[in-house]
């Protein structure tokens, strides 16, 4: 590594979070001999035992083949370990379908290459393998060290090094070249960057109730017959809903298998707010049941099977943050901190953007830090972040227009997914609309 990029070889980059991403570039730096450090608020990455722990299956595909350079090859070999199916390899092309959920009808099917379906625990279990992660760890403060403003001297009295240190609830703090903050859409870092009420993502009218939930042996093998991992479900009255895969540990015991499935709805931001106040898990489940009603197999008897004191029901706001918009930019200090993955861009999930773009920045980050060419620490996170802006923040927009058409029976089928799939960026060379105005639902609702 050259030595203008690294600052101060004794001190290592910080990363803020065990979430994906954080390992990703974990991984990535651990492999280019980079020193790092994880901290992590939760005392291990493994999910808590209490039932308001929740796991969730994220899509891999257009950046897989980053992901296997971030985590080396002893560790891309065993990634069907992470896999909602351990047991089935995956194939260069996968077909899902899209049925109509009034009448049960496939309406089209989706080509999905090189799709993987990794149930998040799971990942973060393979990819934390033999990484430095300190745990319990929650962040506090920043505070910058640059000569630009602060001068800190050695001990034979030359100027130091630009360097950040992290402060934690528990006293304790530590000092790295880079803080590279991968701590989730509700990011301290960010609201430390640029004050709560502006890093505060925006929410949209939108809503869904996801549910996690085991049946029967019969039960679960008839819910799988549809696709043995995710099934697309659109349904007139303006509502989208997902029947999938989210853990199948053991192929000989379906009753053993979870499952993971959701309606969702626009739902203004205000109706958002007072049916929180007074719903509990009971009545979201009871709700979830009740529109179920509207829908053909397999949501309708996905729903109806559930005990009525089934605990594993989440009810999910949809929300987004746009890196890209003037009002968005942060002070990086000189190239001391910067954000990466759902810090910097939590976008909606409906075309399943989210994990490759995090892992695009996990990347792009590591590569410059690893060949700079000739760049000093403050440029090479210029450059990323310049880059990072424009391409998540296009996909920000892009997902959140999508999301609203896709719960627009009358837009669905010119959607970004619809057109596009699973693809990387715009959906505009196979005839999507290319005026977000002309097809988005309005977002005055959004705060």
């Amino acid at each position: 590594m050259a030595a203008n990029a690294t600052q101060d070889q004794e001190l290592p980059v910080l990363i803020i979070g065990a979430g994906s991403c954080g390992l990703a570039i974990a991984n990535g730096l651990k492999n280019a001999g980079i020193p790092y450090k994880v901290f992590e608020k939760d005392l291990s990455v493994k999910l808590r035992d209490d039932k308001k722990s929740r796991d969730w299956a994220i899509a891999c595909h257009w950046s897989s083949p980053t992901l296997a350079e971030l985590l080396g090859e002893a560790k891309w070999s065993r990634i069907t370990e992470a896999q909602v199916d351990p047991n089935t390899p995956t194939p260069d092309l996968d077909i899902a379908k899209m049925f109509n959920g009034a009448t049960g009808e496939i309406m089209t099917t989706l080509p999905f290459p090189k799709f993987y379906r990794f149930l998040r625990s799971r990942l973060r279990a393979l990819m934390a393998e033999d990484l430095d992660i300190v745990y319990g760890k929650k962040l506090v403060s920043l505070s910058y060290h640059n000569n630009n403003t602060t001068t800190t001297t050695t001990t034979d009295g030359t100027n130091a090094s630009p360097y950040a240190v992290a402060h934690f609830e528990d006293g304790t703090e530590a000092r790295g070249r880079l803080v590279i903050a991968a701590d989730g859409s509700n990011s301290k870092v960010r609201s430390l960057l640029l004050g709560a009420e502006t890093a505060k993502p925006k929410r949209l009218p939108l809503a869904a109730t996801f549910i996690n939930a085991s049946f029967t042996r019969e039960q679960a093998l008839f819910l799988r017959s549809y696709h043995p991992l995710i099934n697309v479900i659109a349904h007139p009255d303006n509502m989208l809903g997902m029947l999938a895969m989210l853990d199948a540990p053991d192929p000989a015991r379906p009753e053993d298998w979870r499952f993971c499935f959701y309606i969702s709805g626009q739902t203004p931001v205000e109706q958002q707010d007072a049916e929180s106040a007074v719903m509990g898990v009971r009545e979201r489940l009871a709700q979830a049941k009740e529109r179920s009603r509207a829908f053909a197999d397999p949501l309708k008897s996905a729903h109806e099977w559930l005990p009525d004191d089934l605990e594993t029901v989440y009810w999910t706001s949809n929300a987004n943050w746009d890196p890209s918009l003037k009002e968005h930019e942060w002070d990086n200090h000189g190239g001391l901190v910067t954000l990466a993955g759902d810090a910097a861009h939590p976008m909606t999930y409906h075309r399943g953007q989210g994990l490759n773009h995090a892992l695009d920045d996990a990347g792009k980050l590591v590569k410059l830090l690893v060949d700079p060419s000739g760049r000093s620490q403050a440029e090479v996170v210029d450059v990323y972040e310049a880059e990072m802006r424009e391409r998540a923040g296009g996909e920000v927009q892009l997902s959140e227009m999508n999301s609203f058409m896709l719960h627009d029976w009358n837009k669905l089928f010119h959607s970004p997914f619809m057109k596009r799939g699973l693809t990387k960026g715009s959906g505009e060379a196979e005839g999507a609309p290319a005026e977000a105005g002309e097809t988005a639902a309005p977002a005055g609702t959004s705060a």
